[in-house]
């Protein structure tokens, strides 16, 4: 029986349910980032009540921090946090890029400004990258990845969705660096499968594996890349790198042109609404990102009538919820601006300051799960261009 099956379609946007041991996933969705299992200073109860569709957590950081032996004597990462719902792992493929190139261009996942190429910088590096895998100098100690350690790890810790270890380069690589880039991918992936598909681990966790197309900023080895991901068995694919906000549509057309049709495809770090917009109109069906979450520690407040600054001052004596209608939590028991923009002016490590961090994340939380049921009502309803008017006029 297939996993994914599309239910409705809108030029290249479709809806879909992605079926998962933990229960299904209505797409376009958005995932949660929840890096050492649970989402950043929230407990079980605040997690329950923020309610993520599904969460994505991070192997890498769960392999350095030594969980991964717990997180499977517990009988896996649902059981580990009390979390009933899918779970995605990443492979710890991106620290390759963000502890490595990431750092010495100065860039994270989306690139900013141009930047003159810096392939050959002196800057020590905190990942060596060779056939076998990589080599980490993470909090002054050593730690190897490779292809296959990656995959068992992802085993053990029994995720619904797992994802190849792969290599993501930096906008700023040259096309020979991308060329040699991907060969190195496209090998990890077959070795990948290799490993996923060896005698399941005791705990017998059923989860599929998804492939991962790269290429930079390159027409020719994006279509290559996909070409070759897509021919392979994988549940589904992700479309990974690092590129510019105006490359986006470009980028994913070629990424997606050699994948199947029938099976989900899911942007890699991305969760910008105009960016999550763009993707969803070129075919795309998960995303997972940060914003949601950091962006609610810092104070920022999303109403689809763009973003609130909780911390200034003008809403130290703003009675309003943080939104009208808002089904969320933090709305439903009436909590208000004034509120939470008092909790945010203690002192950073005060509890009220965490407080009112909790409740930015569970409201934000709301906000985005929220945008994904319009997106797939507006799908269906053939109105999704209007939908992105709506909101892009505020964001």
């Amino acid at each position: 029986m297939e996993n994914f099956q599309i239910k409705n379609t809108y030029k290249k946007a479709r809806t879909g349910i992605l079926k998962t041991s933990h229960g299904n996933i209505k797409t376009p969705n958005l995932a949660i980032v929840a890096t050492h299992g649970q989402i950043k200073l929230l407990n079980k109860t605040e997690h329950k009540r923020a309610n993520p569709d599904f969460i994505i957590s991070n192997t890498f950081h769960l392999f350095v921090n030594n969980k991964v032996k717990e997180i499977k004597n517990a009988g896996g990462l649902h059981k580990y946090f009390d979390f009933k719902k899918p779970i995605m792992t990443d492979s710890g493929g991106f620290q390759v890029f963000s502890l490595g190139w990431g750092k010495v261009h100065g860039i994270g996942k989306i690139k900013k400004s141009f930047a003159i190429n810096k392939e050959k910088s002196d800057l020590k590096r905190q990942v060596e990258i060779s056939e076998n895998g990589v080599n980490f100098l993470f909090n002054k100690k050593q730690y190897e990845l490779t292809p296959e350690k990656s995959i068992k790890i992802q085993k053990k810790m029994g995720a619904d969705i797992i994802f190849v270890f792969d290599e993501c380069t930096s906008p700023f690589h040259s096309y020979t660096y991308n060329k040699k880039a991907i060969a190195l991918t496209h090998r990890w992936a077959i070795r990948c499968l290799e490993e996923f598909n060896k005698k399941r681990d005791v705990t017998n966790f059923d989860q599929m594996l998804f492939g991962i197309v790269q290429g930079g900023i390159y027409e020719e080895l994006r279509k290559k890349s996909s070409k070759f991901i897509g021919s392979l068995p994988f549940g589904g694919f992700g479309i990974g790198g690092s590129f510019g906000e105006k490359q986006m549509k470009q980028i994913l057309n070629w990424s997606l042109s050699g994948l199947p049709d029938n099976k989900p495809r899911h942007l890699l770090g991305i969760g910008k609404i105009s960016d999550i917009f763009i993707a969803v109109k070129q075919g795309i069906d998960l995303f997972d990102c940060v914003i949601p979450t950091r962006e609610a520690r810092h104070g920022v407040l999303y109403t689809k009538m763009g973003k609130l600054a909780i911390k200034k001052g003008i809403f130290s004596k703003d009675k309003k919820l943080i939104e009208k209608g808002c089904g969320c939590w933090v709305c439903q028991n009436k909590i208000t601006r004034q509120e939470i923009h008092h909790l945010f002016k203690k002192d950073k490590l005060d509890s009220s300051r965490i407080k009112a961090q909790r409740l930015a994340i569970i409201h934000n939380i709301y906000f985005f799960k929220n945008l994904f049921i319009e997106i797939r009502e507006a799908i269906f309803k053939k109105r999704l261009d209007k939908l992105e008017k709506e909101y892009c006029n505020y964001f």
